[in-house]
């Protein structure tokens, strides 16, 4: 297991290449607030649910109303954004919840680092209980040894850069905690591959077991690279699939070019202002089809921010961690409540409305009542007077 770091709306720097010698670079959101996510890796190629430290008091219900997010997931606040003794036993709880279903002994080896909250007597203790083996490396070593550190942390903050990239190209240049939420599962499913995993143990030589890796790396005192890859074994190929009528126009522009080069009786000015008008017919065209594809992307980010932030926000829990499928359990017995809540409102408002109407009824039936009574005593007129009174003459 080992911690990382995130700066939620920090991405890799960019650049725009112009024909200038002066360089243009590419504006990005940083939202520099700093998260924290507590992973576990094992020798068998597995990981356990995410377990992220937000910086913060309150427990948000826009969090949880993610559909992103999976269910397993455990969401902690703290004021700093930061693990301590306190975070790291209950990371160990859900450690130990869910590394048993993968679990093939009574045992379970759990490599550490040096960090002061791995080695409190709680967490020792935690640990016996629970027929878990602590392992702590030898410090300023982490960067040979630990498997997450070696091979799995790169592209897990390669991801989250890509995806805050992708973000800002369509259009949103405000990412907080709900963005970061909303993509980080889908970053850790792309670095949590099995065969980057199992390529961690075996490049720190734990699994399988071979010490000389790391004492080779030692002897050379040269950090371990990676070979780029052979653009000729490996060609790169265009991420673009060009629209049908685009595709047209290019195969009409390559004819007519085709045909100006071996037709030697056209006018050079003419043939020149052709292959000019083809040349900025095709311009335009890949610049349309390239808008049409940015603005929808804007658009189709614009409403999902939009629809994120629609939602109702309220805190749900001050401090502590939560289970994201408990919050929505929380969420959903919370609009319940407002619903029964707003049932009886209803119920009480009609029933007041009712009682009003059946004493205006009963007040006019016994006004009635004594009207009849007073005429079957004889012929009577009522004179009203002044004050609202009123005076009964009869004859």
């Amino acid at each position: 297991m080992d911690e990382t770091g995130f700066q939620i709306g920090v991405g890799k720097d960019q650049l725009i290449i112009t024909k200038r010698k002066r360089a243009h670079y590419f504006s990005m959101p940083e939202n520099r607030e700093s998260a924290t996510a507590i992973e576990a890796i094992s020798a068998g190629g597995h990981y356990i649910p995410a377990f992220l430290i937000l910086s913060g008091q309150l427990h948000m219900t826009q969090w949880y109303a993610l559909e992103e997010l999976h269910g397993k997931t455990i969401l902690q606040t703290a004021a700093t954004g930061y693990t301590n003794d306190e975070i790291s036993l209950g990371w160990l709880e859900h450690f130990n919840e869910h590394s048993t279903k993968t679990s093939l002994g009574a045992k379970r080896l759990l490599i550490l680092d040096g960090h002061g909250s791995h080695h409190t007597k709680q967490f020792i203790q935690y640990c016996d209980d629970n027929g878990i083996i602590p392992f702590g490396m030898p410090p300023h070593l982490t960067h040979l040894l630990q498997p997450l550190d070696v091979v799995v942390f790169q592209p897990l903050k390669h991801y989250h850069a890509k995806a805050l990239n992708i973000m800002v190209r369509d259009g949103l240049v405000n990412i907080t905690k709900i963005e970061f939420l909303s993509c980080i599962e889908d970053v850790r499913r792309q670095a949590f591959k099995e065969s980057t995993i199992l390529s961690a143990f075996r490049k720190t030589g734990i699994w399988p077991y071979n010490p000389e890796i790391v004492l080779n790396t030692l002897k050379a005192r040269q950090p371990e690279r990676t070979p780029s890859p052979d653009p000729i074994a490996h060609p790169q190929s265009s991420p673009f699939t060009t629209p049908l009528t685009l595709r047209q126009i290019n195969k009409v522009a390559d004819q007519l070019e085709s045909v100006l080069e071996q037709d030697q009786t056209l006018d050079p000015t003419f043939t020149h202002n052709i292959s000019r008008f083809v040349r900025g017919s095709l311009s335009l065209a890949t610049e349309l089809v390239q808008t049409k594809r940015d603005l929808g992307r804007t658009r189709l980010a614009e409403e999902t921010a939009r629809r994120r932030r629609a939602s109702k926000n309220t805190s749900l829990q001050s401090g502590g961690r939560l289970r994201v499928e408990d919050a929505r359990e929380m969420i959903r017995q919370n609009k319940e409540d407002d619903i029964e809540k707003a049932r009886r409102l209803v119920e009480a408002v009609d029933r007041k409305a009712r009682n009003a109407r059946k004493r205006v009824f009963e007040e006019a039936a016994k006004e009635a009542r004594k009207w009849r009574v007073l005429g079957k005593l004889g012929r009577a007129e009522v004179v009203d007077l002044e004050g609202g009174k009123r005076l009964l003459i009869r004859f």
